[in-house]
């Protein structure tokens, strides 16, 4: 199982975090004029109470996906905008507000359908944010980036790794092993706990073998454990599990999953895939030979630009549907379905979002519009499934 391609451009499979900041799209919006006086304060409100309340109470049924009577409380443009029954705002003027007047019950239909008012205290906060301008202070859900363009590079997916300080030893008579160790135990600290007692060496290197290798302890090497008395025996025990290549063999496994590999095709004939064992096996060989992360990235996504094809066989990795039809629109479909399955698995993979939502509609929580999905898919165009054997 491998794949034909002329190229797969990098910088255009991560065109999502290249461009956070930018509007994106037909219908972007001009900067907006300056705030009218009272709007920063509105925005503070909405920031601390205006925000959460209606995320709470209202955007179950008017936000993002969901929007009954075609009201979606999302972000502001589309609050003015209103539903069905028009605007459901008015700034500056809370009394003539539809939101404000179904919400304290002064108009039917009563909202939330079915319960009560809200609380005082919350009917007083919404009617000074709307009489003050109703300002958000930003969209509520992350949907397309063109009504949030700075959200995207907030998002929790976008954030550079950093090292935390490791806490100080909460017991300083006991040295802590490693930085782990002080992390724990600050932990415990914090709830009133203490450590078990250390496990017995038995106990000790089944615990070991089975996380790196996958496999019980020979009862040789359980014993040769328990007689080594030295004080590096545990790190020597723990480079050797490293240094097997079975320990390449195990944890593969949970890479080979997250890339929904598999050695027959799927669909009603599930024709077996001849060469797809010459993909599982590099991803063996990149976890036993310590690649850096970033080369293994790369190596899947354009290995074929960096003398590297084995690595993509991960874009086809998945289900192929190879039953083909004369139905000129079934055979758009079912290319339309093999891109979506590279470009969602390279999304949830690589990226940690949930890129495939967007091929119908701009994402709710994740920052990925629909035009972003289809500027992603083109990056794969040129994809095609195939055998090809390598030598």
């Amino acid at each position: 199982m491998q794949y034909r391609s002329r190229y797969i451009p990098l910088v255009g499979v991560l065109v999502l975090i290249a461009v956070p900041n930018q509007r994106i799209g037909p219908g972007a919006q001009a900067d907006e004029p300056d705030p009218a006086p009272g709007m920063a304060e509105s925005a503070a409100l909405f920031k601390a109470h205006i925000g959460p309340l209606l995320k709470t109470k209202c955007l179950r049924c008017h936000g993002g996906k969901s929007t009954e009577g075609g009201l979606n409380l999302a972000n502001r443009q589309l609050l003015l905008q209103g539903g069905e029954h028009g605007p459901a705002v008015v700034p500056g003027t809370a009394n003539k507000s539809l939101l404000y007047k179904l919400v304290a019950h002064l108009q039917e239909p009563h909202m939330p359908e079915g319960g009560d008012k809200l609380p005082a205290k919350d009917l007083e906060q919404l009617a000074q944010w709307i009489n003050l301008g109703a300002a958000y202070d930003a969209p509520l859900l992350v949907g397309d980036l063109k009504s949030n363009p700075l959200q995207a590079g907030s998002h929790w997916a976008f954030q550079p790794l950093r090292r935390p300080r490791v806490p100080e030893s909460a017991a300083p008579s006991r040295i802590p092993r490693n930085p782990i160790d002080a992390f724990v135990e600050a932990k415990l600290k914090e709830h009133g706990l203490t450590r078990n007692p250390e496990a017995d060496r038995r106990t000790l290197i089944r615990r070991l073998k089975f996380d790196l290798v996958g496999l019980p302890p020979t009862p040789q090497e359980v014993e040769a454990f328990e007689q080594d008395h030295s004080t590096t025996a545990y790190e020597q025990l723990v480079e050797r599990y490293l240094a097997s290549l079975q320990f390449g063999e195990r944890w593969a496994r949970h890479w080979l999953d997250v890339v929904r590999y598999a050695e027959s095709n799927g669909f009603e004939t599930n024709q077996p895939r001849p060469n797809a064992w010459r993909y599982r096996d590099w991803v063996i060989k990149s976890f036993n030979d310590d690649k850096p992360y970033d080369r293994f990235v790369q190596e899947q996504l354009a290995g074929d630009s960096l003398g590297a094809d084995l690595g993509m066989g991960f874009l086809v990795a998945g289900a192929w549907d190879e039953v083909k039809s004369p139905d000129v629109t079934l055979t758009r479909q079912q290319r339309a379905d093999e891109l979506h399955d590279m470009l969602s698995t390279t999304g949830s993979a690589f990226l940690g979002l949930s890129v495939g939502c967007a091929r119908c509609h701009p994402h709710k929580f994740d920052p990925v519009s629909q035009i972003d999905y289809y500027r992603f898919q083109a990056a794969f165009a040129g994809v095609q499934h195939g055998e090809r054997a390598i030598p």
